[in-house]
């Protein structure tokens, strides 16, 4: 039986610290990329918070070259859950588990903390050396996982809340630090990016046309009506994909646009990580593309078409449009008009001047978008 939650303090002699130099903190969140995208404030809050806290994450493959990036994550350990589920491969998924618990367990922990919520994150917080806190569970929620828990932070906590909030709010609570107030803080930073022989040499607008769900996609006719207007104001299209599925949009979309590039791979996360940062809009449906692209410092249109932006929408610094709600998307002059925003509200000083090219085209007309 867990027990009542209480939030500890760290400033507190009565809580045993494993580590001298500040206490260490395990993150779980496993999956997806956008869930964690979404959950990466929290190491920043942690931060500011407990300026000597030692911050690891868990996580699945391939998700963990992300947080191989975040400078304020000490160690980053990867997790192969799904992969060999997925292939069947149960001998060798068992084996794979045996290996990568073992490394979960090479450290002990002050705190653990599950920002999941679900059976295999509360498993896995369960196998590390430490104490694991987590979310009660919710009407929706899976049964008993919170019975590996030491104690539960309740409903309430995050009751309402946007995913970004609700991750900021839940962390908040289990470490005992009053809930930020600032825009979420996402970590990453562009410089520290991997250079990329893939990123344009014109200024480009990445359209992340795809999604976890078919029902989550935008009609591809508004793709190319969007890109053909974004083309017409001197912007080049840049499409990625990861799915066969996502080869055959994107090669469809930008054969209509004209002036389009399809990659010509599917990218690592650095890689995309790069471009991202790199684009001087990036437009797309509700996925961890879009999240990752607001993360990454771009200016990012979120296209909303059955899931609902109060609850899954951007929250970044940078500038950001929540477009949609379920079963009414934007049309495509629309979605122009708040391109328009966006590029005014950037500070695009550093944009342009990776891209002078576009500085006449897309300065002078981009007034024109909302009325074209």
């Amino acid at each position: 039986m867990y027990l009542p939650f209480r939030a500890p303090s760290f400033g507190s002699a009565s809580l045993h610290r494993e580590s001298p130099t500040g206490p260490r903190i395990l993150i779980t969140k496993l999956t997806s990329l956008g869930d964690v995208v979404k959950t990466l404030p929290v190491v920043e809050d942690i931060r500011a918070a407990i300026p000597d806290a030692r911050i690891d994450w868990v996580v699945e493959r391939p998700v963990d070259a992300l947080l191989e990036l975040h400078p304020g994550i000490e160690r980053v350990i990867p997790l192969e859950l799904r992969r060999y589920r997925k292939e069947r491969r149960y001998a060798a998924g068992l084996g794979a588990i045996i290996r990568d618990m073992s490394g979960l367990r090479a450290q002990r922990y002050d705190l653990v903390v599950d920002l999941q919520g679900r059976m295999k994150s509360a498993l896995t917080a369960g196998f590390a050396r430490g104490p694991v806190v987590g979310p009660a569970p919710g009407p929706r929620s899976e049964p008993h996982y919170h019975r590996l828990y030491r104690s539960c932070i309740p409903v309430g906590v995050s009751a309402g809340m946007n995913a970004i909030e609700r991750n900021r709010a839940l962390c908040a609570a289990a470490l005992g630090y009053p809930l930020p107030r600032t825009a979420p803080d996402f970590g990453l930073r562009a410089d520290d990016l991997p250079a990329s022989s893939m990123v344009p040499s014109c200024g480009f607008a990445l359209l992340a046309h795809g999604s976890s769900s078919a029902g989550k996609c935008w009609p591809e006719r508004h793709w190319i009506e969007l890109g053909r207007e974004l083309e017409r104001h001197g912007l080049c299209c840049l499409l990625p994909w990861g799915s066969i599925d996502e080869n055959g949009r994107a090669h469809r979309i930008a054969a209509q646009i004209g002036n389009a590039l399809v990659l010509e791979r599917s990218v690592t996360l650095p890689e995309l990580m790069t471009l991202l940062s790199q684009a001087m809009v990036v437009i797309g449906t509700d996925s961890g593309l879009v999240h990752l692209a607001a993360a990454c410092g771009a200016p990012t249109a979120a296209i909303f078409v059955a899931t609902d932006p109060g609850v899954f929408g951007i929250r970044a610094r940078t500038p950001y449009r929540n477009l949609g709600a379920p079963g009414l998307p934007p049309l495509p002059m629309q979605v122009l008009g708040e391109v328009e925003a966006l590029l005014a509200e950037a500070p695009s000083h550093e944009r342009r001047r990776q891209h002078p090219d576009i500085d006449s085209s897309l300065c002078g007309t981009m007034s024109c978008l909302s009325t074209v």
